[in-house]
């Protein structure tokens, strides 16, 4: 998965506009961290309502 791609996943996710372009200095590896980190807080967040 490309890093454009890894970013569009984390703007879904943060359900945001906004210019996150700097991400994509990170190695495709810490974005994949950095997707992953979000999705399970989120599921943490879901599970406790």
């Amino acid at each position: 998965m490309e890093n454009k791609e890894l970013l569009e996943i984390i703007k879904k996710l943060l359900k945001t506009n906004a210019d996150l372009d700097f991400l994509l200095e990170l190695p495709e590896c810490d974005l994949k961290t950095l997707v992953g980190c979000i999705r399970e807080r989120f599921d943490q967040l879901g599970n406790n309502h």
